[in-house]
């Protein structure tokens, strides 16, 4: 086979040729041949069944009255038929009434007929044939024939068609080796023209077309892309030698722009240092205003208790609104504070053991209202076996209030879920706490606004449920630097999943310790028992706030 697929075209295509027209003649002859050793034996059996029935006619009367001689006289006839080389007529008892013989012996006959029909034994046919009388069998007749002239005769198609298929087998390898040329050529040709334009890189070299059918099709493509390698060699020079010539021009440019590089580096560094300077200013200017802020909360809270006292009554309405008002604005200066603590690289973590079910109760307290507030139900509960979690309290608790406040505001008469739990991640043991709501979700076009300080989904969020922004911005940065963080999935409509993922123990360690926003404190493992006044949130236990 590889010694074929090295060939030239021009001998595959003479090897292609030869071989159909013989494998054409050959079929036609083997159809031939079997046609005529199928037609041949009918006509035989045709033939050999007139005779047997010319003798069953002549047999029918000298049978019927026991006249041997007459039948073996109709018997006799048969020398004028050389093939035929035995012939019996049995009784109908099975018998032999009369016998002719021709080159074989009396052992060689049937010692009883067999049923109407013919076969061929051994180079013979064999035929028997009833002889009926007034619709009664009265005998049998029984012919064998050679079928000699018959394989002579195939003997002779055979060496017609050998003959046959030699001849037209030569006719076809000298018809094809002058044919192969229409397209060898055309091929041979195309093959030393690129082997050329190969060797010298010469692409103004063109393959002559000599027709119009695929071959020249094939010219003309191979003389189009010839032509197009041309152009882009030419454009390629032309474009090297401009190249050589910006290369001087980008050394200049260069030098030029690495002193550029150098004027925005440094300006690059005031502007961090403002930046720095701004956050700050904004630390130490929202530490002063939070102070006049608790006095006014302070005193709004003293007015509210003697308006009660006094049964001021018109008055409470408005010193509440006073209350409200001065502490949301303090929760205002708090976020701000806290963001910028964390810009100015000034937060300070105190990490310790706490107990899961005192962060759980602390949620169940806090957010319970909030839920109240728009008719959801709170649902928090934990995994067994999960009894501690090193974090800042604070700031986890923080990261938690801001989670649930979120959810219990964009949900109304629905439900909100806190739920702590182990995941294996990376070979490491983690603590998630997802917080999920039936609340409006979030679109997956406004997802990564999330996160951003001062931004919030759309314009008609704020308006319609307040808030500055800044409660997921200041709690991601709280799980970043405890080594975690927080992410969530959504759907618009049925509600969003916030997860807080932080590791358990000492598996985030080192990420915290590294952290150049935050300096750490390691505090002692918290071993208090919960207080008493609180409802102790177990493994596996879920509480429900109305």
């Amino acid at each position: 086979m590889r010694a074929a697929r090295d060939m030239s075209i021009r001998l595959k295509l003479i090897a292609i040729i030869t071989l159909t027209s013989m494998v054409a003649l050959l079929l036609a002859c083997a159809a031939f041949v079997a046609y005529e050793m199928v037609i041949y034996p009918a006509a035989v059996t045709e033939q050999l069944s007139i005779v047997a029935q010319i003798i069953a006619g002549n047999s029918t009367a000298p049978l019927a009255f026991d006249d041997r001689k007459s039948v073996n006289e109709t018997l006799a006839t048969l020398r004028a038929e050389p093939s035929i080389v035995s012939a019996c007529v049995y009784t109908s008892d099975g018998r032999p009434f009369a016998v002719y013989l021709q080159g074989e012996s009396r052992r060689d006959l049937p010692r009883v007929p067999e049923s109407a029909g013919a076969r061929l034994e051994a180079g013979h046919l064999l035929l028997f044939r009833p002889i009926v009388f007034d619709g009664e069998r009265i005998g049998t007749v029984y012919l064998k024939r050679d079928l000699k002239d018959m394989y002579a005769r195939l003997e002779r198609y055979a060496w017609i068609v050998l003959a046959v298929l030699l001849a037209s087998s030569l006719a076809a390898l000298v018809l094809s080796s002058r044919v192969q040329r229409v397209i060898s050529e055309p091929v041979r040709n195309l093959a030393d023209v690129a082997m050329r334009v190969s060797a010298v890189r010469d692409y103004s070299l063109r393959v002559s077309k000599r027709s119009n059918d695929e071959l020249g099709v094939l010219a003309d493509r191979f003389n189009e892309m010839l032509a197009q390698i041309q152009i882009r060699s030419r454009d390629l020079n032309e474009a090297q030698t401009a190249l050589q010539r910006h290369v001087v021009e980008l050394r200049t440019e260069i030098l030029e722009r690495q002193s550029i590089q150098e004027e925005l580096l440094t300006a690059k560094q005031a502007a961090e240092e403002s930046s720095r300077s701004k956050s700050t200013f904004l630390a130490n200017m929202s530490h002063e205003l939070r102070t006049p802020l608790n006095a006014i909360i302070g005193y709004s809270e003293m007015l509210q208790e003697d308006a009660g006292t006094q049964g001021w009554r018109d008055s409470i309405p408005d010193l509440e609104r006073i209350r409200a008002a001065g502490k949301h604005l303090l929760a205002l200066i708090n976020d701000v504070l806290d963001l910028s603590k964390i810009e100015a690289g000034k937060i300070e973590l105190i990490i310790e053991d706490v107990p899961v079910a005192d962060i759980l109760n602390d949620a169940v307290s806090t957010a319970g209202p909030l839920a109240r507030q728009n008719g959801n139900q709170l649902l928090v509960g934990s995994q067994a076996g999960l009894d501690n979690v090193r974090v800042d309290p604070l700031k986890f608790r923080q990261c938690l209030y801001n989670l649930l406040s979120n959810a219990c505001k964009f949900t109304r008469n629905g439900t909100v879920t806190l739920e702590a739990a182990k995941a294996e991640q990376d070979g490491k043991t983690w603590t998630e706490w997802r917080v999920t709501d039936t609340g409006i979700g979030i679109p997956p076009d406004q997802m990564h606004k999330l996160f951003r300080p001062f931004s919030q989904v759309d314009a008609s969020t704020t308006r319609k449920y307040g808030g500055t922004g800044l409660g997921l911005a200041i709690s991601q940065r709280f799980c970043q630097l405890m080594g975690g963080a927080i992410t969530v999935t959504s759907e618009p409509g049925k509600g969003s999943t916030f997860t807080i993922r932080l590791p358990r123990h000492g598996d985030g360690g080192l990420a915290m310790e590294h952290s150049p926003l935050a300096r750490i404190v390691s505090g002692a493992p918290a071993t208090q028992e919960p207080q008493t006044n609180r409802v102790l949130v177990s493994e596996e236990t879920i509480h429900l706030v109305a």
